[in-house]
Protein backbone atom coordinates (compact mmCIF):
# COMPACT_ATOMS: atom_id res chain seq x y z
CA UNK A 1 0.00 0.00 0.00
CA UNK A 2 2.44 2.32 0.98
CA UNK A 3 4.79 1.63 -2.43
CA UNK A 4 1.14 2.81 -4.37
CA UNK A 5 1.05 5.95 -2.48
CA UNK A 6 4.52 7.09 -2.95
CA UNK A 7 3.77 6.28 -7.03
CA UNK A 8 0.50 8.56 -6.16
CA UNK A 9 2.62 11.42 -4.82
CA UNK A 10 5.27 10.90 -7.57
CA UNK A 11 2.62 11.21 -9.97
CA UNK A 12 1.39 14.59 -7.90
CA UNK A 13 4.38 16.17 -7.91
CA UNK A 14 5.65 15.70 -11.38
CA UNK A 15 2.22 17.07 -12.78
CA UNK A 16 2.59 20.70 -10.31
CA UNK A 17 6.56 20.62 -11.41
CA UNK A 18 4.89 20.55 -14.95
CA UNK A 19 1.79 23.21 -14.17
CA UNK A 20 3.90 25.80 -12.08
CA UNK A 21 7.87 25.12 -13.30
CA UNK A 22 10.31 24.64 -11.55
CA UNK A 23 10.51 26.13 -7.44
CA UNK A 24 13.37 27.51 -5.62
CA UNK A 25 14.09 29.20 -2.42
CA UNK A 26 15.89 32.76 -2.67
CA UNK A 27 17.01 33.20 0.79
CA UNK A 28 19.87 30.53 1.53
CA UNK A 29 21.49 32.69 4.28
CA UNK A 30 20.36 30.72 7.29
CA UNK A 31 19.91 34.30 9.46
CA UNK A 32 17.75 36.12 6.64
CA UNK A 33 15.37 33.10 6.15
CA UNK A 34 14.77 32.97 9.75
CA UNK A 35 13.91 36.99 9.88
CA UNK A 36 12.51 36.18 6.72
CA UNK A 37 9.81 33.74 8.58
CA UNK A 38 9.26 35.50 11.49
CA UNK A 39 8.20 38.81 9.20
CA UNK A 40 5.69 35.62 7.16
CA UNK A 41 4.11 34.96 10.23
CA UNK A 42 0.40 36.26 10.68
CA UNK A 43 0.53 38.02 7.38
CA UNK A 44 0.82 37.99 3.27
CA UNK A 45 3.45 36.89 1.20
CA UNK A 46 3.59 39.93 -0.36
CA UNK A 47 3.75 42.52 3.31
CA UNK A 48 6.27 40.06 4.98
CA UNK A 49 8.78 40.57 1.99
CA UNK A 50 8.38 44.20 1.96
CA UNK A 51 9.30 44.43 5.52
CA UNK A 52 11.80 42.00 4.88
CA UNK A 53 13.09 44.49 2.28
CA UNK A 54 12.37 47.65 4.35
CA UNK A 55 14.81 46.31 7.15
CA UNK A 56 17.30 44.98 4.86
CA UNK A 57 17.37 48.53 3.74
CA UNK A 58 17.10 50.21 6.74
CA UNK A 59 18.86 48.63 9.64
CA UNK A 60 20.65 45.40 7.91
CA UNK A 61 19.70 41.77 8.11
CA UNK A 62 23.09 40.55 10.29
CA UNK A 63 22.66 39.43 14.08
CA UNK A 64 25.23 42.10 15.15
CA UNK A 65 23.40 44.76 13.56
CA UNK A 66 20.17 43.68 15.07
CA UNK A 67 21.11 43.22 18.42
CA UNK A 68 22.28 46.47 18.88
CA UNK A 69 19.17 47.97 16.67
CA UNK A 70 16.56 49.52 19.13
CA UNK A 71 13.48 47.85 19.00
CA UNK A 72 11.42 50.92 17.54
CA UNK A 73 13.80 50.89 14.86
CA UNK A 74 13.34 47.65 13.78
CA UNK A 75 9.57 47.91 14.36
CA UNK A 76 9.20 50.97 12.10
CA UNK A 77 11.06 49.39 9.27
CA UNK A 78 8.78 46.04 9.45
CA UNK A 79 5.23 47.79 9.71
CA UNK A 80 3.86 46.20 6.51
CA UNK A 81 4.54 42.78 7.99
CA UNK A 82 1.37 43.42 10.52
CA UNK A 83 2.42 42.75 14.50
CA UNK A 84 5.22 44.53 13.78
CA UNK A 85 6.17 45.76 17.90
CA UNK A 86 5.83 41.99 18.78
CA UNK A 87 8.02 40.96 15.56
CA UNK A 88 10.72 43.44 16.32
CA UNK A 89 11.24 42.42 20.24
CA UNK A 90 11.55 38.67 18.77
CA UNK A 91 13.92 39.84 15.68
CA UNK A 92 16.11 41.60 18.66
CA UNK A 93 16.05 38.64 21.03
CA UNK A 94 17.09 36.23 18.46
CA UNK A 95 19.35 38.14 16.80
CA UNK A 96 21.26 38.38 20.62
CA UNK A 97 20.83 34.61 21.12
CA UNK A 98 22.45 33.66 17.62
CA UNK A 99 25.41 36.04 18.66
CA UNK A 100 25.75 34.60 21.97
CA UNK A 101 24.97 30.88 20.63
CA UNK A 102 26.97 30.65 17.57
CA UNK A 103 29.22 33.82 17.28
CA UNK A 104 26.59 35.35 14.67
CA UNK A 105 27.48 32.08 11.99
CA UNK A 106 23.74 30.35 12.52
CA UNK A 107 25.23 27.99 9.59
CA UNK A 108 27.24 26.39 12.09
CA UNK A 109 23.73 24.43 13.11
CA UNK A 110 24.36 22.37 10.21
CA UNK A 111 27.65 20.69 11.78
CA UNK A 112 25.19 18.95 13.92
CA UNK A 113 23.23 15.73 13.37
CA UNK A 114 19.41 16.43 12.02
CA UNK A 115 17.51 15.91 14.89
CA UNK A 116 20.19 17.86 17.28
CA UNK A 117 20.26 20.70 14.71
CA UNK A 118 16.53 20.62 15.07
CA UNK A 119 16.73 21.24 18.65
CA UNK A 120 19.19 23.87 18.50
CA UNK A 121 16.85 25.61 16.40
CA UNK A 122 13.93 25.21 18.61
CA UNK A 123 15.95 26.79 21.59
CA UNK A 124 16.04 30.15 19.41
CA UNK A 125 13.44 32.81 20.64
CA UNK A 126 9.88 32.58 18.56
CA UNK A 127 11.41 29.55 16.66
CA UNK A 128 8.71 26.83 16.02
CA UNK A 129 8.87 23.39 14.31
CA UNK A 130 8.09 24.49 11.26
CA UNK A 131 10.45 27.56 11.28
CA UNK A 132 13.28 25.22 12.27
CA UNK A 133 12.47 22.80 9.59
CA UNK A 134 12.06 25.43 6.90
CA UNK A 135 15.97 26.46 7.81
CA UNK A 136 17.08 23.00 8.02
CA UNK A 137 15.93 21.92 4.32
CA UNK A 138 16.31 25.00 2.41
CA UNK A 139 19.39 26.48 4.27
CA UNK A 140 21.27 23.31 4.96
CA UNK A 141 19.98 20.62 3.15
CA UNK A 142 18.66 18.82 5.34
CA UNK A 143 15.82 16.03 4.69
CA UNK A 144 13.03 17.62 6.22
CA UNK A 145 9.19 18.56 4.91
CA UNK A 146 8.51 21.73 7.07
CA UNK A 147 4.43 21.76 7.51
CA UNK A 148 2.22 24.63 7.12
CA UNK A 149 -1.23 25.38 7.64
CA UNK A 150 -1.51 25.13 3.86
CA UNK A 151 0.17 21.85 3.94
CA UNK A 152 -2.38 20.46 7.16
CA UNK A 153 -5.13 21.24 4.41
CA UNK A 154 -3.49 18.90 1.93
CA UNK A 155 -2.81 16.36 4.09
CA UNK A 156 -6.55 15.60 5.27
CA UNK A 157 -8.16 16.33 1.93
CA UNK A 158 -5.31 14.18 0.00
CA UNK A 159 -5.69 11.66 2.88
CA UNK A 160 -2.22 11.59 3.62
CA UNK A 161 -3.44 12.09 7.58
CA UNK A 162 -5.64 13.00 9.27
CA UNK A 163 -3.75 13.92 12.54
CA UNK A 164 -3.76 17.36 14.04
CA UNK A 165 -0.04 17.56 15.32
CA UNK A 166 2.69 18.77 13.37
CA UNK A 167 4.90 15.44 13.76
CA UNK A 168 2.51 12.83 12.98
CA UNK A 169 1.41 15.30 9.30
CA UNK A 170 5.11 15.82 8.76
CA UNK A 171 6.46 12.01 9.03
CA UNK A 172 3.55 11.44 6.82
CA UNK A 173 4.22 13.28 4.40
CA UNK A 174 8.02 12.30 4.78
CA UNK A 175 7.12 8.39 3.84
CA UNK A 176 6.01 9.26 0.82
CA UNK A 177 8.19 11.61 -0.48
CA UNK A 178 12.34 10.82 -1.08
CA UNK A 179 14.67 12.79 0.66
CA UNK A 180 16.16 14.59 -1.75
CA UNK A 181 13.20 16.35 -3.01
CA UNK A 182 11.40 17.55 0.03
CA UNK A 183 12.60 20.73 -0.45
CA UNK A 184 10.94 21.07 -3.70
CA UNK A 185 8.02 19.47 -2.71
CA UNK A 186 7.58 21.66 0.23
CA UNK A 187 7.45 24.63 -2.30
CA UNK A 188 5.20 22.76 -4.85
CA UNK A 189 2.30 21.75 -2.62
CA UNK A 190 2.74 24.75 -0.94
CA UNK A 191 1.95 26.26 -4.50
CA UNK A 192 -1.05 23.96 -4.85
CA UNK A 193 -2.30 24.82 -1.11
CA UNK A 194 -2.20 28.63 -2.04
CA UNK A 195 -3.51 28.97 -5.37
CA UNK A 196 -5.88 26.02 -5.45
CA UNK A 197 -6.69 24.14 -2.39
CA UNK A 198 -7.51 26.83 -0.35
CA UNK A 199 -9.00 27.09 3.48
CA UNK A 200 -12.71 26.80 2.89
CA UNK A 201 -13.83 26.12 -0.22
CA UNK A 202 -10.92 24.70 -2.44
CA UNK A 203 -10.81 25.88 -6.61
CA UNK A 204 -11.33 21.94 -7.78
CA UNK A 205 -12.44 23.37 -11.24
CA UNK A 206 -8.72 24.36 -12.01
CA UNK A 207 -6.68 22.39 -10.01
CA UNK A 208 -4.17 20.41 -11.62
CA UNK A 209 -4.20 17.13 -9.88
CA UNK A 210 -7.74 17.21 -9.91
CA UNK A 211 -7.41 13.10 -11.05
CA UNK A 212 -5.79 11.94 -8.06
CA UNK A 213 -7.19 13.94 -5.80
CA UNK A 214 -9.93 12.17 -3.78
CA UNK A 215 -11.66 15.23 -2.32
CA UNK A 216 -13.53 16.51 -5.48
CA UNK A 217 -15.35 13.05 -5.06
CA UNK A 218 -17.10 14.27 -1.84
CA UNK A 219 -17.60 17.82 -2.65
CA UNK A 220 -20.84 19.70 -3.91
CA UNK A 221 -20.90 20.84 -7.65
CA UNK A 222 -21.25 24.57 -6.27
CA UNK A 223 -17.62 23.68 -5.39
CA UNK A 224 -16.49 23.30 -8.97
Amino acid sequence: MRERKKVWMDKILKTLKKHFGCVGFELEDPFKLLIATILSQHTSDKNSIKAFNSLEGKVGVKPEVLADAKVDVIGEAIRSAGLWRVKAKRIKEVSKTVLKEFSGDLSKVFSQPLEEARNSLLKLPGVGKKTADVILVFSGGMPVFPVDTHLFTLAKRLKISDAKDYESVREAYEKLIPPAIRGEAHLLLLNLGKKYCVAGKPKCWGCPIKRFCPYPEKTSKNSF
